[in-house]
């Protein structure tokens, strides 16, 4: 974990109601707070970890390149059975190339993981061009695979991140650290937090079903 990630556990400042829904166990509860965060700090993702859900979201991820060299968006959260949907806005070439990074695999081999293994690799040579690939199952988040980090081989400097998701409980927090999570089910959960530098748990929560 980096310091900018310990930097943010430590300022994090929480207020969490968990509202029956009144709708039986599959949809125990909303999940409701706001992080506040050091100033300056990038898009914060909030989630339940270790549930899974078949209700997913008909949502693709759209990724691309802006004129001047761009991903946008530069996080993003993708569902399992979507679509990825890459563009180029920009007269350049550009690639796609998703990265899952890997962490166990630092421990396996002992050796510091340089960019992960390749999902994906997209060239896209000319301005308006689109191209989809599936998201699929192994891209989801988990303590063995991490996030998704996207990055253009013609430009370094460009680079996004993506985490894949194989259930609906899992938001971005507004600009002022707000967030929303309907429908949780009921039972104990751990909520974590991602934020540029890594993702950490937050707070472990119990949802009545009554």
């Amino acid at each position: 974990m980096t310091p900018n990630m310990l930097n943010v556990l430590r300022t994090l400042f929480f207020l969490v109601m968990f509202l029956a829904t009144g709708l039986g166990t599959s949809l125990g509860g909303d999940l409701k707070g706001r992080i506040s965060l050091p100033r300056g700090s990038g898009p914060t993702i909030v989630f339940v970890q270790g549930v899974r859900s078949e209700a997913l979201p008909k949502q693709d991820t759209v990724i691309t390149h802006l004129v001047g060299g761009e991903f946008t968006p530069s996080v993003a959260i993708a569902y399992v059975g979507n679509q990825f949907i890459f563009k180029n806005e920009d007269d350049a070439l550009h690639t796609t190339h998703l990265y899952l990074q890997l962490a166990y695999q630092k421990e396996v081999s002992g050796r510091p993981i340089k960019n992960g293994a390749t999902l994906y690799n997209i060239a896209l040579p000319k301005p308006g061009m689109e191209v989809s690939r599936p998201v699929k199952p192994y891209f989801r988040f988990s303590a063995d695979t991490g996030v998704i980090d996207v990055r253009c081989n013609s430009h370094p400097t460009e680079s996004a991140t993506v985490l894949v998701f194989d259930h609906p409980f899992v938001t971005v927090a507004d600009s002022d650290g707000a967030f929303n999570i309907s429908g949780v089910p009921a039972g104990t959960h751990e909520v974590w937090i991602w934020q540029d530098g890594g993702a950490s748990i937050w707070k472990s929560i119990e949802v009545s079903d009554s």
